[in-house]
């Protein structure tokens, strides 16, 4: 019995923690800014209960801090604290690409190239479409590489990429239409070399793209080395 009440009370914690952090990680929720639980809650459609829970995972990690009697702020985040994340991204991504090229068969193929059609034949106006596309696309080639825990540190590494919030950002539409083909060509060459370069690229630009959008709002509290 308690199983069964506590998983889903973790889960509705768990994703109350990540909707939070994307929406830091997005810019809607600047560093500095003061979080109450109720506007927060209705903000992310959940009750009050998991986002406390969520908060206080999140001050562990040091998304945010809390302050006694007044709520939770968002701790400062800095440019490299993002350029890094992805530099990490990057780099772990096209070594699982590297060894995808390897292994992949052409039933994966095929799969890959459906979700890329798809991708390409969806309007613009479905972000939330698209968003969770791209995400699929990605884990199935992290699925052929067969290595968890590299694929552990790319989902870590991932904490500050905006998933639900991607659409907001200018260009990601375009380049998440454009970016996959040729990471998918290099797999199908089971070409190892070039299916790194092409899939640490194409998640290099999205980081681009995600710090010239924080830039662009004056996302950063205090002057950033550049």
């Amino acid at each position: 019995m308690a199983a069964s009440t506590t998983q889903p009370r973790l889960q509705l914690k768990d994703e109350a923690a990540t909707h939070i952090r994307e929406l830091i990680v997005s810019g809607q929720v600047p560093p500095g800014q003061l979080l109450r639980l109720a506007p927060l809650a209705e903000r992310i459609g959940s009750s009050i209960t998991p986002v406390r829970e969520a908060l206080l995972l999140l001050a562990q990690d040091g998304w945010v801090t809390q302050e006694p009697n007044r709520g939770f702020r968002v701790m400062t985040i800095t440019r490299r604290d993002v350029e890094d994340a992805y530099l990490v991204q990057a780099f772990v991504s096209g070594e699982l690409a590297a060894r995808a090229a390897l292994a992949i068969d052409d039933a994966q193929l095929a799969a890959l190239r459906l979700i890329d059609e798809e991708i390409n034949a969806h309007t613009q106006d479905d972000a939330g479409y698209l968003e969770r596309a791209n995400y699929q696309l990605h884990d199935a080639i992290y699925a052929v590489a067969d290595s968890d825990r590299l694929t552990w540190f790319v989902r870590s590494a991932s904490r500050f990429v905006p998933r639900r919030f991607w659409g907001m950002i200018p260009g990601w539409i375009e380049h998440n239409r454009s970016g996959h083909a040729p990471v998918i060509d290099a797999l199908e060459a089971h070409d190892a070399e070039a299916a790194r370069v092409a899939m640490s690229s194409h998640i290099a630009f999205a980081g681009q793209l995600l710090l010239r959008h924080l830039d662009s709002i004056g996302f950063w509290a205090v002057d950033q080395p550049s």
